[in-house]
């Protein structure tokens, strides 16, 4: 078995998902808050947009961790998570119809939306496992 596939199918499928979305949502953060104003001319975003999406990810991947740490996540957090993400991938589309954006612009909220929507998927199809499950997984 591949090391994706076991991945896919581990009942721990949710909390390794929480703990990636939590790094990406860190990654894409540092970015957006330290070249703000930069990266608001590459794309054809706002800077202040820019600025306040970076700082808002910050608590945003913060309650991830908290929820990836409990082998046994708080329905409302984990439900928090997901519709975060959706509001987000929600948030790009409406950007993308109401900015101006350049090329670059353009191709980053596709992509970044796009994984955002995967890892929203992950995180459901875990919390579903995770929520079938009798005996939860020890930490």
């Amino acid at each position: 078995m591949s090391t994706l596939s076991h991945v896919l199918s581990s009942p721990r499928l949710l909390h390794l998902t929480l703990r990636a979305d939590a790094a990406s949502g860190i990654a894409m953060g540092l970015p957006l808050v330290a070249f703000a104003e930069p990266l608001a001319t590459l794309l054809g975003l706002p800077a202040p947009l820019l600025l306040a999406c970076g700082l808002a990810l910050f608590p945003f991947a913060a309650l991830m961790l908290l929820a990836a740490r409990s082998a046994r996540p708080p329905a409302a957090l984990v439900w928090l998570v997901i519709g975060g993400n959706v509001a987000w991938v929600l948030g790009s589309v409406w950007l993308w119809f109401a900015l101006p954006l350049t090329l670059l612009g353009q191709v980053f909220l596709v992509v970044q939306a796009l994984a955002v929507l995967l890892l929203t998927e992950l995180e459901f199809t875990g919390w579903r496992r995770l929520s079938a499950v009798r005996h939860w997984p020890d930490e």
